[in-house]
């Protein structure tokens, strides 16, 4: 697991493409279970969650909780974090805590580590290490939005989604979104959230449009072919993954069409080398080799001549 193993690996409400990714991750419970409740102090939620789920043990034969530094030695030295960096940051800028999806990506992170450790031992490690980056102060505000997150990762959804039925699927939205504001702020919601939720409205729009939804990712991008207008491509880009990508396609088309043009280059010029009667073999070769330096950049050279068979 490697540095950009970040939160969505976690993801367990995968419900189908497009659509799924933005339920709530594994502390969804089903529907009709009780909501989580309100209070300052974060930790008796956490444990009830972590029981719930399976990830700690029933208070009667728990350990004694493991500090921040055996739980660094249990994941960094003997578990699965070794040799890997938290994701995100601490989203702490001229020495305020300012709400960015960074955050949420960083506790995500070590949420991966449960499992192996609890998750009331998870929270005593962030605590620290947010205490060590960053200051008491600091560190007590940001583990007030992750005891705010891990509530809304716990929470008890009234409204069932199911892939099948798209009637169920703004109201499951509507709660997330509505529950994510109440608890997170607006602040801290929308930079958790925004993007997730844009997403889906945008998908679930282009459904009801009954236009095709989007391709799935191992689907071929639409190609600039010869004879086919480069317009219609760019506008089928646009529509498929938007401004910013299609600009990146049409770019790396022109750096492809100068690709190509500079092999033709180099294939006719090995062609009237090979037709040169006055020349050697060695000759030709020597000639090739040059015109291939004078045209193509060190790092091309060798696939340029292996292509040329020289």
């Amino acid at each position: 697991m490697k540095a950009g193993k970040v939160w969505m690996a976690t993801a367990v409400v995968a419900v189908g493409v497009g659509a799924g990714w933005w339920l709530s991750g594994p502390g969804s419970q089903a529907p009709g279970a009780g909501h989580a409740q309100s209070g300052n102090d974060g930790s008796w939620r956490i444990a009830e969650a972590g029981r719930a789920f399976g990830l700690a043990p029933d208070p009667s034969d728990t350990p004694v909780t493991r500090s921040p530094d055996q739980v660094r030695q249990r994941l960094f030295k003997n578990g699965s974090f070794a040799g890997t960096e938290a994701a995100g940051s601490w989203c702490v800028t001229d020495k305020k805590l300012k709400p960015c999806g960074e955050l949420r990506s960083r506790f995500e992170y070590y949420v991966l580590g449960l499992g192996e450790v609890t998750i009331e031992e998870i929270r005593g490690l962030v605590q620290d290490e947010a205490r060590r980056e960053n200051g008491e102060p600091l560190a007590g505000e940001i583990m007030a939005v992750w005891d705010k997150y891990w509530q809304v990762r716990t929470y008890g959804w009234r409204h069932k989604f199911a892939q099948g039925d798209r009637a169920t699927w703004m109201p499951v939205f509507e709660e997330q979104r509505s529950v994510r504001r109440q608890i997170l702020g607006q602040a801290w919601a929308e930079a958790f959230f925004k993007d997730d939720e844009q997403h889906f409205q945008d998908y679930y729009a282009q459904l009801e449009s009954g236009q095709p939804p989007p391709p799935d990712p191992g689907e071929p991008v639409p190609q600039m072919a010869p004879g086919k207008d480069p317009a219609a491509v760019r506008a089928e880009r646009v529509a498929r993954y938007g401004e910013a990508a299609a600009d990146r396609l049409t770019k790396a088309d022109e750096e492809w069409a100068q690709w190509e043009a500079r092999l033709g280059g180099a294939q006719r010029e090995w062609e009237r080398l090979q037709k040169a009667a006055n020349l050697s073999d060695a000759q030709r070769k020597a000639e090739i080799v040059s015109y291939v330096k004078s045209n193509f950049p060190p790092d091309e050279q060798l696939r340029v001549q292996a292509l040329l068979r020289i």
